[in-house]
């Protein structure tokens, strides 16, 4: 949609200034963008009217920004211009009306707009507007479906990235923010699971995860790669770079960049068309491995409020016992789980000594018991020996008081 606001008035300027995350103003400016062309009024016009009926006598307010937010959802759902692009800068309505979980954002959106000059409004009651319906809903993927993605995977880097995403469970941003030095320590000591110390700037939440083997082995491979093409890693150097014919770049990639990769393998998979099986976005999307990954660990009993800790959600002072006191409960819960998050089929090390340790241990109840019998036995076999020698004694007793009375 062709951008028809004026981004330099006053009241934009103001508002935008308030929102200290890229990808908020990204959306922000979208909604504020449909609020324009749905009013055709300006941003000072907008502030104008709502400033002037707040002031109005409680009994002559007409409400009519509550109003215009209420109208302005139902023309996003049904009538507002949907749009795509066939061309470089340039766009053509294909549709209309956006979902209903979109319009709810941009409701919101214009909220916040309003919200910067003190006019607040509530959407309850009998004002509040539909739930909003999941019509996109991603692919969940179990560990073998994933490794269908990995086989089609057209670089070690896009390999590296497919299994990272699905056995953390961090989201696409949080894995384009890892550097080298996120990895380099563990990856040295052979870690295993490797935690991953993160941010995630969304939440604004420090937590951590794990990776499996699998990711792990994938992620060596990938750098043994990098180092091989005579690119020097330090710590600060992006973890997954793009792909570029100069050698000695070290850009790293984007969430553009993933979404891409997603995309290709799901279509090289045949989980998705070209078309994205109808869709408007591609359902084995990064999220989809972020999801897998969370529907997979609650499934096989982590408890929720750990699997949150995982994904980087806000738990509250819980999270500080995770660090600390938990970590060992946690990394457990991890490793009896990674079975299920794993594409390898090996014979896993640790594996095969559990179930020899749990073979000796058996056996050597099994002797114990056998000991246990023998003892018993024993002792029995001693008691019956010593009533036999006190009978033979009582016998050889008899016999000289007998010799001494014939004698």
């Amino acid at each position: 949609m062709k951008d028809t606001v004026n981004w330099n008035e006053a009241p934009l300027q103001r508002w935008i200034g308030t929102i200290s995350k890229r990808t908020t103003q990204y959306t922000y400016k979208s909604g504020y963008r449909f609020y324009q062309l749905y009013t055709g009024l300006t941003s000072n016009q907008l502030i104008d009217e709502a400033l002037e009926d707040a002031k109005r006598d409680p009994r002559e307010k007409t409400g009519i920004v509550k109003q215009r937010l209420i109208g302005f959802y139902n023309w996003l759902v049904n009538e507002a211009p949907k749009r795509k692009a066939v061309g470089r800068g340039v766009t053509e309505q294909v549709d209309k009306g956006v979902s209903s979980k979109m319009a709810h954002c941009y409701v919101n959106a214009v909220r916040s707009f309003y919200s910067t000059f003190d006019v607040y409004v509530k959407l309850k009651g009998r004002s509040s507007l539909p739930r909003p319906r999941v019509q996109n809903k991603r692919m969940l993927l179990s560990n073998l479906e994933v490794k269908r993605l990995v086989d089609y995977a057209r670089s070690l880097r896009d390999r590296a990235v497919i299994l990272t995403l699905f056995q953390s469970g961090m989201d696409v941003s949080t894995l384009c923010s890892l550097k080298y030095g996120d990895v380099a320590e563990g990856l040295a000591r052979n870690d295993h699971p490797l935690k991953l110390d993160l941010y995630r700037q969304k939440s604004g939440t420090e937590f951590y995860t794990f990776l499996g083997r699998d990711a792990t082995e994938a992620l060596r491979a990938y750098l043994n790669d990098v180092k091989a093409r005579g690119i020097a890693l330090n710590a600060k150097t992006p973890l997954f770079l793009k792909e570029s014919n100069k050698a000695k770049k070290r850009e790293g990639i984007r969430p553009s960049h993933v979404q891409a990769a997603l995309r290709h393998v799901a279509v090289k998979a045949s989980f998705v068309d070209k078309q994205n099986n109808g869709k408007d976005f591609n359902p084995l999307s990064p999220h989809a491995l972020r999801e897998s990954f969370g529907s997979i660990m609650t499934g096989k009993g982590v408890p929720d409020v750990v699997v949150d800790f995982w994904l980087g959600h806000e738990i509250g002072e819980l999270a500080e016992a995770y660090k600390s006191a938990k970590f060992e409960d946690v990394k457990q819960m991890y490793l009896d789980r990674e079975p299920f998050i794993s594409i390898a089929q090996r014979t896993d090390s640790e594996a095969i000594k559990s179930k020899v340790r749990e073979e000796i241990s058996q056996q050597t109840r099994q002797l114990q018991t056998l000991v246990n019998g023998l003892s018993a036995e024993n002792l029995d076999l001693r008691m019956r020996m010593q009533t036999t020698e006190s009978k033979l004694a009582d016998l050889e007793r008899l016999i000289r008081e007998n010799l001494k009375q014939l004698s």
